[in-house]
């Protein structure tokens, strides 16, 4: 019984330091079939297709980390507008993961499929705020920041591209993000 015990503290223990983390695998696996992929192939090389799939990992990551977001502020939301903001990111995801999808069966790299533990720890410390301003203003803070580093990583992503799709996908959600990013804060201005 002792045994059993010590598994399951472990387990629990390697969950909470982020042994479970939908990133993490992703990386990892990533990481594994590059190596592997790319017998005679430059360690640079090898390194910008993981700084490449790293980068895709991570705007996965976050676009579904909006999209939770925005399913709780179509909840609790009161504000009209951020009500609005809120049900087009909704909208705006599944078109956006099936882009980000496609780029990573191109390149042969797994994405994650579930929140990351900061996604995870964003999404339950917006919904434990009541419903009213303070609520959307969270939100909306929540979304400005989320936004902008999507759009840094976007950027980069376009600058360091594999190809012209990788590129073409940076630039178009690089701008994207700086125009969810400028809602968000006008509407914060509104708001605060």
């Amino acid at each position: 019984m002792n045994r059993y015990l010590s598994i399951v503290v472990l387990g629990l223990l390697l969950q909470a330091c982020g042994g479970n983390d939908s990133d993490n695998k992703a990386n990892e696996a990533n990481e594994q079939r590059i190596d592997a992929q790319a017998v005679g192939v430059s360690d640079e090389a090898k390194q910008d297709a993981k700084k490449t799939a790293a980068r895709l990992v991570e705007l996965t990551s976050m676009n579904l980390t909006e999209y939770e977001l925005s399913q709780a502020a179509l909840r609790q939301a009161t504000n009209p507008e951020v009500k609005a903001l809120a049900q087009q990111a909704v909208n705006r995801y599944a078109q956006q993961d099936k882009a980000l999808r496609d780029l990573a069966r191109d390149l042969k790299i797994v994405l994650p499929t579930e929140l990351s533990a900061e996604g995870r720890d964003r999404v339950e410390d917006l919904t434990g705020e009541k419903a009213g301003t303070a609520f959307d203003l969270k939100y909306l803070e929540q979304i400005q920041k989320i936004t902008n580093q999507m759009s840094d990583l976007a950027d980069d992503l376009a600058d360091d591209a594999p190809n012209d799709a990788v590129r073409e996908y940076g630039n178009r959600a690089e701008k994207e993000a700086n125009q969810r990013a400028d809602r968000a804060k006008s509407l914060r201005n509104v708001l605060g």
